[in-house]
């Protein structure tokens, strides 16, 4: 089933490689297609999740250089149906955003999918040259309640399986479902960037690959890219803060707090565009701020710094590289621990120490899981145990069943049997009653038609109307007179009369054709 979207939202990313598009999938309440959707059900989880990893579809019809709609096509020999919609972008399993907008007193579930730009240039001009395509939603319905008084489809379960852009000459069945081109919002911008930028700098903590090549200048004693010579900090932090009248606590916020503000774009993993921290401090003293310049590949630098009131002033502009030089350590004395080896002994503290939490983690949710499967394991076993005894007793009641018709049919058959000789024997008592008036030839013939009688005494009335046709035959042959044929009375002797009260008016009127 389709549900036509009338507008979209469109994002260019600064990743050219994709467009941001912004879907009204479908509405609470009556649609055009003379069916409806609760808001239970459009928020369901169900539905929700269904929407992940679906694909946008496409067609274009060359010679209206616009959209299609549903295109297919039915091959018979196959029994396929090919569709020649193709797919231009996808909802991502993340960062879909699947939420809810009200517009027009209705619910809408709006989520956001993104356009190959490469692989749909011609969609992608088309809709930026529209900048009013209407959209289809597809769904599969998976439960329902038609009313035959209002003729309204009520739809109680539904997945989503698809969206598909259409073009200006089809209408929408969604009332006022859309999508809209969008400009990137800076706002938005900056607050995804920094919260990008702040997952990726708690990831490179764990992250031995960027420690080891983009940190590679902050750890080693050389860089193979040295040309300045060393530099010595002639003081502890304690006297510079003391000389600028800060805590040294103070003064490397103040200067870290100068290094944050100053950004730069690059890529993440994940070839999108984010906004970074440049610089990270590594030392101080009381002339130069010494830090790792992460948009000039790491490199160590330093520049001069002043105190305007409490406010520190970087001279980015004077700033040069350094090196620095391996030296024997001094044991036993209070020298000051360079800053470099307080942050790789506080790295490789805190690594260990979250490492070990994840561990921890990870070895209680395995735990955790194991003896959830191990329960479920259980359960099925159980289960299937269950079933087998189910079973097994389905198939003893199938067999009683099978035993019990076979009981049935011979049962059957013996009483069919039985009825056949009653049947048989009635008629043969049938035929010996007019032996003298039916020849052999005629009772074979006869008892040939007892099948085209359901009841025997309709078979009879049968016999009995041939036999009186044949009575009738003879009288008239012997001249008789058919008035006096009621009252035939036989000279007998009285000694027999209460025989002759006995026979009935067949008996008499054979017995009379007999004599005649």
């Amino acid at each position: 089933m389709y549900f036509d979207i009338e507008k979209y939202e469109l994002e260019m990313l600064e990743d050219t490689r994709f467009s941001k598009l912004k879907l009204y999938l479908a509405h609470s309440g009556l649609n055009n297609n003379k069916s409806t959707i609760s808001l239970s059900v459009l928020q369901s989880k169900d539905v929700e999740n269904s929407v992940i990893n679906a694909p946008i579809l496409a067609h274009i019809i060359k010679e209206d250089d616009d959209f299609g709609e549903h295109e297919m096509e039915y091959d018979e020999d196959s029994e396929k149906i090919n569709y020649i919609e193709k797919p231009i972008g996808v909802i991502p399993a993340i960062n879909h955003s699947y939420h809810y907008e009200e517009i027009d007193g209705r619910t809408y579930a709006v989520v956001y999918g993104y356009i190959w730009n490469v692989y749909a240039q011609d969609a992608v001009e088309i809709i930026q040259r529209e900048q009013n395509i209407k959209l289809s939603v597809e769904i599969v319905i998976d439960e329902s309640k038609f009313n035959n008084t209002t003729k309204i489809l009520d739809i109680k379960k539904f997945r989503y399986t698809g969206v598909t852009l259409l073009g200006k000459k089809f209408e929408t069945g969604m009332i006022g479902a859309h999508a809209v081109l969008e400009k990137f919002s800076k706002t938005n911008k900056d607050k995804f960037s920094k919260n990008l930028d702040e997952l990726n700098n708690y990831l490179l903590t764990f992250s031995n690959n960027e420690i080891d090549i983009n940190m590679q200048n902050v750890f080693s004693k050389t860089s193979k890219y040295e040309t300045e010579e060393d530099y010595v900090v002639p003081k502890s932090k304690e006297e510079i803060a003391i000389h600028f009248k800060l805590t040294s606590n103070q003064l490397n916020s103040e200067i870290s707090k100068v290094l944050r503000e100053h950004k730069y774009i690059t890529r993440n993993w994940c070839g999108e565009s984010v906004e970074r921290e440049c610089y990270y401090l590594t030392d101080y003293d009381e002339s130069y701020v010494y830090y790792v310049d992460a948009e000039d590949s790491y490199l160590n630098k330093k520049a001069p710094y002043k105190l305007i009131g409490d406010n520190v002033e970087v001279m980015f502009k004077e700033s040069k590289r350094i090196k620095y030089s391996p030296v024997d350590w001094v044991e036993g004395e209070d020298e000051e621990i360079s800053v470099m080896s307080e942050f790789s002994a506080t790295l490789e503290s805190e690594s260990a120490e979250k490492f070990k939490l994840m561990k921890e983690e990870n070895e209680t949710s395995k735990s955790t899981y194991s003896s959830k499967l191990s329960e479920k394991d259980d359960l099925i076993l159980e289960m299937a145990k269950t079933i087998k005894e189910i079973e097994a007793k389905f198939s003893q009641a199938d067999k009683n069943i099978q035993e019990k018709n076979d009981e049935i049919k011979k049962m059957s058959e013996v009483i069919s049997k039985y009825k056949q000789d009653e049947d048989d024997e009635k008629v043969e008592i049938l035929f010996a009653e007019y032996v003298s008036l039916i020849t052999e030839d005629e009772k074979k013939n006869l008892k040939e038609k007892r099948s085209q009688f359901s009841t025997f005494e309709g078979y009879e009335k049968e016999i009995k109307s041939f036999v009186c046709d044949r009575i009738v035959k003879k009288a008239k042959d012997h001249k008789m007179n058919f008035i006096s044929m009621g009252i035939l009375h036989d000279h007998q002797d009285d000694e027999n009369k209460d025989e002759k009260k006995e026979q009935s008016h067949w008996d008499r009127l054979e017995k009379k054709v007999k004599n005649n």
